[in-house]
């Protein structure tokens, strides 16, 4: 039994699919194909039922699972504590990101990290907020970037930005919209996010004071997809201001003036200690915030 065949066996029960894992491991479908075979001649056992829909692990196969998992975390926990010895981070991450236009400054932080460590191969994994911070919490993901309210959790978190939430209205509610009411706003189709997200959550905040909630006919999965169905007049919904402003200054949505809404962007990782690689990550996140604060007011100091 090789470390390469236990790696390819866990990359393709992470996709479902030989293709896709073959793709991710850089090698043909039919050498991916041999690694697999070859591992269940060894182990005695059909690890995967293949079906025209993709591979997808047997009784047997989701037992040794997870202590193929084990196996390959001891065995990069080997090579890590061997590059420290050498007075390197050696480490793969699998961070949580959230979608490309919330201002992240994730591009700084990994290029930082890079020149420091370039033995920590960082991995990123997009996802809306809530879902960030239940995989940070099961070990799934090494750490990740939320909106979400993770006071309650058991993470470790630094706030890193205030958010600036508004109303964004579509174009045609540009004249009228300092008139509408809150109930005006309320009665009007809403676009609202997945309950993961963190707007969906400031959506409720929003009305629970109305006493009436929106008549929310749509969903949207991101806030690019949100800010697209607005601008089409699809309805009304939540953005960062930033994003709504830009929207508004190209004529493609109105943003209502009597609400401000608040979010915060945390970086989350577990709160026991962390590795030596996930504390390196950690601190240029936090030296990339704190280089930007001069020029973001949105930056919590």
């Amino acid at each position: 039994m090789e470390l390469y065949q236990l790696k390819a066996f866990v990359t393709v029960a992470q996709e479902g699919s030989l293709t896709r894992a073959a793709e991710r491991l850089h090698l043909s479908i039919p050498a991916a194909s041999a690694q697999i075979k070859g591992l269940e001649e060894e182990l005695g056992v059909q690890l995967f039922e293949r079906t025209s829909r993709g591979m997808f692990p047997t009784a047997a196969g989701r037992k040794l699972l997870a202590e193929a998992e084990h196996t390959l975390r001891a065995a990069g926990r080997v090579k890590s504590v061997a590059a420290e010895e050498r007075g390197q981070l050696s480490a793969e991450l699998r961070v949580g990101t959230l979608s490309d236009s919330v201002p992240l400054r994730v591009g700084d932080a990994l290029l930082a990290l890079g020149l420091r460590h370039p033995n920590i191969r960082v991995t990123l994994h997009q996802a809306v907020s809530g879902d960030v911070v239940e995989r940070v919490s099961s070990g799934e993901l090494d750490g990740g970037f939320t909106l979400a309210d993770v006071s309650a959790t058991a993470l470790s978190v630094d706030r890193l930005s205030e958010i600036d939430l508004v109303v964004a209205l579509p174009p045609n509610y540009a004249a009228q919209a300092g008139d509408l009411s809150l109930a005006d706003i309320a009665r009007l189709p809403w676009i609202v996010s997945v309950p993961e997200c963190a707007l969906h959550a400031a959506a409720l905040d929003l009305f629970r004071d109305a006493g009436q909630m929106p008549d929310a006919r749509y969903v949207a999965d991101s806030d690019g997809v949100l800010r697209s169905m607005i601008s089409s007049g699809v309805g009304a919904g939540i953005l960062r201001r930033t994003e709504a402003r830009a929207g508004a200054h190209a004529g493609e949505l109105a943003i209502w003036p009597h609400w401000i809404g608040k979010s915060g962007l945390s970086w989350i990782q577990g709160s026991a200690d962390a590795s030596p690689a996930v504390a390196a990550l950690r601190e240029t996140i936090r030296e990339s915030w704190r280089i930007s604060s001069g020029d973001r007011p949105d930056i919590v100091r």
